[in-house]
């Protein structure tokens, strides 16, 4: 669950960049550019999230030497 979540809150993130991003080469090249950038974006966005989201939600490796507490 903490997976999908995280992933959700870094693509509502990133699209928002994408957004951002369009709009400004909208702005000072061509509608066409702004289209393509953001189109381009949008799609890079979610595998972007996605690999940040598993990386970030990944289980810890514990060092070779330390003691673990048994339960």
């Amino acid at each position: 669950m903490r997976l999908l979540i995280v992933f959700l809150i870094t693509l509502a993130i990133g699209q928002a960049i994408s957004i951002g991003l369009g709009l400004l080469v909208e702005r000072h090249w061509s509608p066409y550019a702004g289209l393509v950038t953001f189109i381009a974006s949008y799609f890079t966005m979610f595998w972007v999230a996605w690999r940040f989201a598993v990386r970030v939600t990944a289980p810890r490796a514990h060092p070779v030497g330390e003691l673990r507490a048994e339960r």
